[in-house]
């Protein structure tokens, strides 16, 4: 891990969080987003397919200026410290759910999925 890594706190986090949120929101991005996000729907393993390569593009292209490799070692590196950093500063937390948003789709629970009794604990209707 070199330097900038081992140097990288709450501070350093937000700021790479909200940059990489700002090249998210560039009009060239938004607009190759927005394809990948029509081609995916709401398909998990079309979404891994389209949109994560490209959220992953822009991601490792800012992670770079804080010290990470651009590659997979620097994003699975600069998450973990992101994770670990969320629960000591609220902002970088705020910060990472926005950022995780932009990997996962809106997902709804299917209508089968939704229970239609009242559950039970012990054979007894629960209040």
């Amino acid at each position: 891990m070199n330097d900038c890594v081992l140097r990288f706190d709450a501070e350093k986090a937000r700021e790479a969080c909200t940059e990489i949120l700002a090249a998210l929101s560039q009009p060239g991005n938004v607009e190759r987003l927005a394809r990948a996000r029509e081609l995916a729907g709401t398909d998990m393993v079309k979404v891994m397919r389209e949109v994560f390569p490209i959220v992953t593009q822009i991601q490792l292209e800012v992670i770079q200026r804080f010290g990470f490799p651009g590659d997979g070692e620097g994003a699975a590196q600069f998450l973990q410290l992101v994770r670990s950093l969320e629960k000591e500063d609220g902002e970088v937390g705020r910060l990472s759910d926005q950022l995780r948003a932009h990997f996962l789709p809106p997902m709804t629970a299917p209508i089968h999925s939704i229970p239609t009794s009242t559950p039970q604990c012990n054979g007894a209707p629960q209040q």
